[in-house]
């Protein structure tokens, strides 16, 4: 709350963020933005909603969304979703239920430490599954979650085995990085560097 109080009455953040780097919810789309970049510019996209996956479907909370499409918006969405993610832990963490948190089938599941270093049953069944990979079927998937960033996903190509044939990352923060052109076009110098905060870009995920 103190962070918040301090910026959004704060002028030289203001100048920087208002009416700044402006993206349409129409571009937004078409430039494949997703994530709080996104959601800045109107549209009600989460893939915890739209594809709920793990317990989402169960959980309380808001899609909180901006209206002008400008930095001062993707700053309101990602304060606001810090609000909502407390809401989603605090939910969670009621409805997590007692036991154990890994799956109890040794053919995907590393064995316990204190098995692998006493038993040599145990030792070859780490050393299998770390050398071999997990056994899959022939097949293709594609995975996404709604990561910090925006969707955050996975392209994977099997022909059988431990190892995947082909992987491709589809990471937020590259395909943002791609309209950043389109946001600073037209802005003072002075903009560059909070259209680029407003990003929240990772450098692991731009190395192609």
């Amino acid at each position: 709350a103190d962070y918040e109080a301090l910026l959004t009455k704060n002028r030289i953040w203001l100048a920087r963020t208002k009416g700044v780097a402006v993206i349409s919810a129409e571009d937004g789309i078409n430039l494949g933005l997703s994530g709080p970049s996104l959601r800045g510019s109107g549209v009600k996209w989460d893939l915890r909603r739209a594809a709920p996956y793990a317990v989402y479907d169960q959980l309380d909370f808001e899609i909180p969304i901006g209206t002008k499409g400008d930095n001062y918006d993707r700053f309101i969405c990602r304060m606001l979703e810090i609000e909502q993610s407390m809401r989603i832990v605090e939910q969670a963490l009621k409805k997590m239920p007692l036991g154990p948190v890994s799956l109890d089938d040794p053919h995907v599941v590393l064995p316990e430490k204190e098995k692998v270093y006493n038993s040599i049953e145990g030792l070859m069944h780490h050393f299998k599954i770390i050398m071999e990979g997990i056994q899959v079927p022939t097949g293709e998937v594609y995975l996404a979650v709604e990561g910090g960033n925006g969707e955050l996903g996975f392209y994977i190509v099997s022909n059988g085995g431990g190892k995947p044939y082909r992987v491709r990352v589809r990471p937020p923060c590259f395909i943002a990085m791609s309209a950043f052109r389109e946001m600073i076009k037209g802005s003072m110098i002075a903009d560059i560097i909070p259209t680029f905060g407003m990003i929240n870009m990772i450098g692991g995920e731009c190395d192609r």
